[in-house]
């Protein structure tokens, strides 16, 4: 009968798999062995060590969204900029032609008075009072002319914000004294004029103006 007792209790022995029991003899969890047959120390929950994964990739996105909001503003910044010297350098452009084929050989001198106010240093060079006066001894006077222009259309190359390309096409009306006593109909010019504007002093200037052709 004792013999039966014992075999009954050794069987309620709850039975412990010797590979999952560690050197202390105490049980270890199956789902923390590693292959060696050892217990994983390295169990901690893998979602606390992906936070510095993912908030070091996170800061990286915000930089690089931020370094391309930066970009995009400045693209927009240059165009608004090149967009705001095309206008003010087609407007100034357009003037400084209308000046150019508007005058009297009566009052030629004051007419070209824009040379020196709307011209660079070395436009003023080549259009001198000199050369102005020249022009008017050989031809303006002695033929009495008076002119009036006016712009038909213009174009724009932007180079920078600083320098523009204006090409302004004109009609000009003309007048001698032999048209006036004679009673004939003006003439009537078409012409292209092509202005190299550069700002300077945050004033646009003309540095070049190059007449393209004249019917």
């Amino acid at each position: 009968m004792k013999a039966m007792t014992d075999d009954v209790e050794r069987t309620a022995e709850p039975a412990v798999d010797p590979d999952v029991v560690d050197v202390d003899g105490d049980a270890v969890d199956p789902d923390v062995v590693d292959d060696t047959g050892a217990a994983d120390t390295d169990a901690a929950p893998r979602s606390d060590r992906r936070w510095p994964i993912l908030c070091a990739v996170l800061a990286l996105l915000l930089i690089a969204a931020a370094v391309g909001c930066f970009v995009l503003a400045q693209d927009r910044s240059d165009l608004e900029d090149r967009a705001s010297a095309e206008s003010a350098a087609t407007e100034e452009a357009e003037r400084i032609v209308v000046s150019w084929l508007t005058y009297d050989y009566r009052t030629y001198e004051d007419d070209m008075t824009w040379v020196t106010s709307s011209g660079t240093e070395k436009f003023q060079k080549e259009y001198s009072p000199e050369a102005l006066e020249g022009l008017r001894e050989k031809m303006i006077g002695p033929q009495e002319l008076v002119s009036r222009g006016r712009v038909v259309n213009s174009a724009a190359t932007t180079k920078d914000a600083e320098h523009v390309r204006v090409l302004v096409f004109t009609d000009q009306t003309l007048t001698d004294k032999d048209i006036r006593s004679g009673g004939a109909e003006p003439l009537h010019a078409r012409s292209g004029v092509e202005l190299s504007m550069v700002r300077v002093d945050g004033k646009w200037l003309v540095d070049e103006m190059v007449q393209l052709q004249f019917q």
